[in-house]
């Protein structure tokens, strides 16, 4: 058993926050050989209610032919607005173009992709 004060929990906390706040902003190759889309539903509580959330994740094959995380976003609903967002964010890190797309064809998905990433 670990014993922590709740000042040491605050500043780890704070630490693997800002680290997590870094990476989700950091930059990313220019070319992605495939990007993977998806959404994830899980149960959660909040304000004494269980709810849906949904972790939107997108998962990069680069050039040279590793995988990475490129970012999580947790939402309420997948809907193409919301990958617009998405699509936009990875676009100003420094995506500049994308040869295959893999999602689950979310009715309005490909053009929202197209309009993005012509």
């Amino acid at each position: 058993k670990i014993s922590l004060s709740a000042s040491a929990i605050s500043v780890i906390t704070g630490k693997v926050s800002q680290a997590a706040l870094e990476w989700q902003n950091g930059p990313l190759e220019s070319l992605y050989m495939i990007i993977w889309m998806d959404g994830i539903v899980f149960k959660v509580r909040e304000n004494g209610k269980v709810i849906n959330k949904t972790v939107y994740l997108c998962v990069g094959l680069n050039k040279d032919g590793l995988k990475e995380v490129l970012g999580m976003w947790v939402g309420k609903a997948e809907s193409a607005s919301f990958w617009m967002g998405v699509l936009t964010d990875l676009k100003a890190r420094g995506v500049e173009d994308i040869l295959i797309t893999v999602t689950d064809n979310l009715n309005g998905f490909t053009d929202t992709i197209k309009s993005v990433f012509p």
